[in-house]
């Protein structure tokens, strides 16, 4: 596990921005994609960087997570959140994207083994310590499901849908042995109230009440946090 603590949210979107390009050293990428709040300047980077250099051919793109049974353009979805940020900008054909919604969801882990599995995941994680739509209890030797969301998952997202009532009951993920298939994860967080699970999950028991604890043994982690979310551990230089 190598822990990177940068000193800002913009901070942290840069770093994995960077660990991302990292992959055009690659002769061929799958790459699954985080949504919500941390990746934001991520996607803002490299939009910029490949608004200047061709994007590679060989790069795939692969949404992690999604609602399920609601349209995959629908403001608040995960789709959605790529297509605007992502996708759209830097009109990604659609033939290097592979989206996960109700019709693809049969099919999704299927074909994700088909290309070879993912190079690297990005990863964000929820205050209940749920990764993709992950929640606690999932098995860690689930691939690609429908899950009931948490009350405390849809509170979290609940401005995306304008209000906790709006946000839909269940979603689709990639399961928690396909991101440990990953060869490489990307796990993001920033601001305060990430501190307390992201020290859970990367310094407690691995446990699947906490589904993001499995990550302590991937063995090409890396972790890349603003100094709030660091803010639980208390000598950084020691982290490895």
């Amino acid at each position: 596990m190598k822990i990177n603590i940068v000193k800002s949210k913009k901070g942290v979107g840069k770093a994995a921005a960077e660990a991302i390009l990292d992959l055009l050293k690659s002769e061929h990428a799958n790459i699954g994609l985080a949504t919500g709040n941390s990746p934001i300047e991520c996607y803002d980077t490299l939009v910029q960087y490949f608004s200047k250099h061709e994007l590679p051919k060989y790069w795939h793109f692969f949404n992690i997570d999604e609602y399920d049974q609601v349209p995959i353009d629908l403001e608040g979805t995960c789709n959605a959140y790529l297509q605007e940020r992502f996708y759209g900008p830097l009109n990604i054909p659609e033939n290097q994207i592979h989206r996960l919604y109700a019709e693809t969801f049969p099919f999704f882990e299927q074909n994700l083994h088909k290309a070879g599995g993912l190079d690297l995941c990005m990863l964000g994680i929820g205050k209940n310590g749920h990764i993709a739509f992950n929640e606690p209890g999932t098995p860690f030797g689930s691939v690609t499901h429908r899950m009931e969301l948490t009350e405390a998952s849809k509170q979290q997202h609940g401005d995306e849908f304008g209000g906790v009532g709006n946000v839909p009951s269940h979603g689709l993920t990639i399961g928690m042995k396909t991101i440990m298939n990953s060869r490489r994860i990307l796990l993001i967080a920033n601001g305060p109230e990430k501190a307390e699970i992201i020290y859970k999950a990367l310094t407690g028991p691995v446990t699947e009440s906490v589904p993001a604890s499995i990550l302590q043994l991937h063995p090409d982690l890396t972790v890349i946090l603003d100094e709030a979310a660091a803010s639980r551990f208390q000598k950084w230089d020691n982290l490895s």
